[in-house]
């Protein structure tokens, strides 16, 4: 019990800390950076959406990984899969090939890059690729395990699970079992994030500099605010000017946020005025709905019923007013500039971390449980926003530049807010993880898979929490099985087109993204998380229709 316990999910909430902020990033050759590349789609966060792809095969089965096509999937910084490195060169001109012309390519210090990215990750977990090893019921055991699974990866030490899963006279489940809810390893990972109403806080005429500590402190320590960990002040920042607004501190409940207002009250009758440094400040009782309305200013069309929002009929007549997204990407483009030149914005150049803070305010208030309002592009916008603060953020903690305003707590504080975001995809915060060296223990804790890099088609499928991740493995390993076989009963001219755009992108999920079909482009940004997670969730239960038995 102890080994199969090893291998699950931890749902409790972890507070995640840094014995290094340096990037591996840092540390790379030109020629690792050369071959690392970047999604067409990452550059909707700077206002232009992924350009059209050429002319598409009419199965539509387009990889996200292929040259024909748009990547809309974040950028995979690590080369942590056992393919080498992918150069993307122009395409030659008719005739006019080289002999040589090749590919892949793997650059000349491929071998000391390697060994520098596995000397940080935690040794119990086979990080090299290990050869596939075909089992007696013919599914494929997955690529990367621990050591103590090397040998028999879904009979030596399995869970509990995945024993009582495979405990039928074939040795696969049925088609019900393995779609049954209490066994079924994925889920919508947006829809997770509950909109929760507490009691809220509101100052008031707050000075511009107005630190964290410093609202905390003026509170008192009796005042039952949440817990560090979920970010209970929300200071709001334009994110276009970055000029300091009001500040929001959420409560346990209503109660306690009436106490804070009250013993306010008490102070101003008896004649002690509260102040925030050396203003005067109003303090109010508010509301989730004034929190997350001043927290998305841009946000119109709507109505916030609490934390939830309602989006209203559209508008014919006053197009301007309908709804267009709780963020814009040119608000994500400012928040980036305001980190990489302060000196040109006054309020940024004064108080630096608070862009900072006001990233981790909207992660962590988002509404990511309307899955049927965000799209792609918006999401992709703000985790290319969350990527380069991460960046620029390592880099001035690495050069001291300001080391009482932009520390390692903050540093801490954004990585924890990134890596528990139910929104990003597990490649995402995979990317982030590899940026600090997160270990592969640690990132357990945030409800990351083994391999996470190999999830580079699953736009809303994610792990459930307290699955054992050997039962997500096999489902993976069933998928990848199943679509192998799938490939070799289409016709010659479609197998050779789909195994070349195979070549260029990971295949442990095997041709789950030609299952999908997934055409990139403009169309596929302005997808909603709703109609993604459908596609992949119906991709799932189609092969796994065709490769389990259904009695």
């Amino acid at each position: 019990m102890e080994e199969a316990s090893s291998h699950s999910q931890t749902p409790e909430k972890h507070v995640l800390s840094f014995s290094s902020g340096h990037s591996a990033l840092a540390t790379a050759s030109p020629d690792v950076a050369a071959a690392i590349r970047h999604s067409q789609s990452s550059q909707a966060a700077f206002g232009v959406l992924s350009p059209a792809s050429s002319p598409r095969p009419e199965d539509g089965n387009d990889s996200p990984a292929s040259s024909r096509s748009g990547f809309s999937e974040p950028p995979n910084y690590a080369p942590r899969t056992p393919n080498h490195f992918i150069v993307q060169y122009a395409p030659p001109k008719p005739d006019a090939q080289p002999k040589d012309y090749k590919r892949y390519k793997e650059p000349k210090d491929y071998k000391n890059y390697k060994d520098h990215k596995t000397e940080h990750v935690t040794a119990h977990y086979q990080v090299q690729a290990q050869p596939t090893m075909p089992l007696d019921h013919g599914v494929s055991g997955p690529l990367y395990l621990p050591a103590a699974m090397m040998d028999d990866p879904f009979r030596v030490g399995r869970s509990v699970e995945l024993s009582k899963l495979l405990n039928t006279h074939c040795g696969l489940p049925t088609l019900a079992s393995a779609m049954d809810p209490k066994n079924f390893p994925f889920v919508e990972a947006p829809r997770m994030a509950q909109a929760i109403n507490r009691g809220v806080v509101k100052l008031k005429n707050i000075p511009f500099a107005t630190k964290r500590c410093e609202v905390i402190a003026f509170l008192g320590r009796n005042s039952k605010i949440l817990s560090d960990s979920d970010e209970p002040v929300h200071i709001i920042m334009e994110r276009v000017t970055s000029k300091t607004m009001d500040a929001y501190i959420e409560f346990v409940n209503l109660e306690e946020a009436m106490k804070a207002v009250d013993k306010h009250q008490y102070n101003i009758k008896i004649g002690r005025v509260s102040r925030l440094g050396d203003r005067p400040i109003e303090v109010e009782l508010s509301s989730q709905a004034s929190l997350m309305k001043d927290l998305f200013p841009l946000a119109r069309g709507l109505i916030w019923d609490g934390a939830t929002p309602h989006i209203k009929p559209y508008n014919h007549q006053f197009a301007w007013e309908n709804f267009r997204g709780f963020i814009s990407e040119e608000e994500m483009v400012m928040l980036i500039k305001h980190v990489e030149v302060p000196h040109r914005s006054p309020y940024s150049k004064d108080c630096p971390q608070r862009p900072y803070e006001c990233l981790i305010s909207t992660l962590k208030k988002f509404p990511w449980y309307a899955t049927e309002s965000i799209t792609i592009s918006h999401r992709q916008a703000l985790y290319s926003a969350t990527e380069r603060l991460v960046q620029v953020l390592m880099d001035k903690i690495d050069r001291d530049s300001d080391s009482i305003n932009l520390n390692k707590q903050l540093q801490i504080r954004l990585i924890n807010a990134a890596l528990s975001c139910p929104g990003f995809t597990p490649l995402m915060k995979d990317n982030i993880a590899w940026m600090l060296n997160v270990s592969e223990a640690e990132q357990r804790h945030f409800g990351q898979p083994r391999a996470a890099y190999a999830w580079r088609h699953q736009y809303s499928l994610a792990p459930k929490p307290g699955v054992p991740l050997d039962v997500i493995e096999w489902y993976i390993a069933m998928i990848r099985d199943q679509t192998h076989r799938d490939f070799l009963c289409r016709p010659h001219a479609a197998r050779t087109e789909l195994q070349e755009k195979g070549e260029q992108t990971d295949m442990t999920w095997g041709y789950f993204w030609a299952e999908l079909g997934h055409n990139f482009g403009p169309q596929f940004d302005q997808m909603t998380l709703a109609k993604v997670a459908q596609i992949e969730f119906s991709a799932v239960e189609r092969i796994l229709s065709r490769a389990l038995p259904r009695t």
